[in-house]
C-alpha cells in the first residue's frame, strides 16, 4: 500500500517548507497528480513567516495544485478564521499580536497555543465550515524519518488521526533538499538558511538559530521585542529579552553561539 496516497477526508498541513512541499508532491503523484476530493492544502499564517515562504507557497499553488491561505481571526465572543490569499496575507505579526492581546499573554515552551491557535485550531475550523467531523479527518503532518522523538511521540497515541507517510518511508533532510535541488523552483530562503522557516524569531528555535536571523535582519526583533513590553512578559524566562538578544549578538559578539540546535519540537514542520 503507498502511504502517500491517504484516504480522504483528509488535509495536508502544509507549512509552506521544503518538506512538507516533499510530502505534497508525494500525496498529488499517488492520486494521480491532483487532490482527490476532500483532500485539502491548508496552510495557517501567523504573518511572522519570512517573505520567501508566502512566495513559495505561491508558487506550489502556481506550480501544483490549489492551496487555501488561513488566519486566525478574533471575532468577540469567539474566535474564528479567515480566508487569504498571497496578496492579501499578513507580514506584520496582525494575526499572532491579536491571539496576545486576547489572551493577554504570551506563549512560552510549556504554554505553546500560538501553534495550537493560529495553525492547528484554525485549520479545524475552517474543515469544520465545509461539513467535516474533525474526527474523521486525517492530517498528513511533515515528520521525517531523521526527527523520531516527534514521530514516536505521535506513534504512541492509539487515537491519533496524523499520518506519516515520511516517517514510513524513512525519507531525511538529505532526501528531501537532494529532491527539491532538481526541481524547477525552491523554497528561497536568505542564504539558504532553515533558520529563517515558520515564525522568523521563533522561541522555540535554538538561540543560534535565532542569533543568524537577528545577524542577518535585525529588523525583525522589533515585532517580538514589542509583544514582550505589551504582555510584560518574555517569550521564555530562561532567555534575555528579544532587545538584549539583539544586543549580545551585534554589539558584544555572539558570546552565546550554540553549535549544537537545541531548536523544541513544535507541531510547526518544515
Amino acid at each position: 500500500m503507498n502511504p502517500y496516497k491517504i484516504d480522504p477526508p483528509f488535509y495536508v498541513s502544509f507549512s509552506g517548507g521544503r518538506t512538507s512541499g516533499y510530502l505534497l508532491r508525494h500525496i498529488l503523484d499517488a492520486w494521480g497528480g491532483t487532490m482527490p476530493a476532500d483532500g485539502h492544502v491548508l496552510f495557517a499564517n501567523t504573518g511572522k513567516e519570512h517573505e520567501a515562504t508566502l512566495e513559495f507557497v505561491r508558487e506550489i499553488e502556481q506550480n501544483w495544485c490549489p492551496v487555501t491561505w488561513l488566519e486566525w481571526q478574533d471575532a468577540q465572543p469567539t474566535q474564528t478564521f479567515r480566508v487569504v490569499s498571497f496578496e492579501t496575507a499578513s507580514r506584520n505579526g496582525e494575526p499572532f499580536e491579536a491571539l496576545i492581546r486576547r489572551r493577554n499573554m504570551l506563549p512560552n515552551p510549556v504554554a505553546r497555543f500560538c501553534t495550537g491557535e493560529l495553525k492547528v485550531n484554525t485549520m479545524q475550523r475552517y474543515l469544520r465550515s465545509l461539513g467535516h467531523k474533525i474526527c474523521e479527518v486525517s492530517v498528513a503532518l511533515g515528520l521525517r524519518a531523521d526527527e523520531p522523538r516527534r514521530v514516536a511521540r505521535i506513534r504512541a497515541n492509539p487515537d491519533s488521526n496524523i499520518e506519516m507517510p515520511l516517517a514510513i518511508m524513512r525519507v531525511t533532510r538529505a532526501d528531501v533538499d537532494a529532491w527539491w535541488s532538481q526541481r524547477e523552483f525552491d523554497l528561497r530562503l536568505p542564504n539558504n538558511d532553515n533558520a529563517f522557516g515558520n515564525c522568523d524569531l521563533c522561541f522555540l528555535k535554538s538561540r543560534d538559530r535565532t542569533d543568524r536571523v537577528m545577524l542577518s535582519d535585525p529588523h525583525r526583533v522589533k515585532w517580538w521585542s514589542d509583544m514582550e513590553k505589551l504582555a510584560g512578559q518574555r517569550f521564555r524566562k530562561d532567555r534575555s529579552p528579544y532587545a538584549v538578544q539583539l544586543t549580545q549578538v551585534t554589539v558584544q559578539g555572539r558570546m552565546f553561539q550554540n553549535m549544537q540546535d537545541d531548536t523544541m519540537p513544535c507541531e510547526c514542520t518544515e
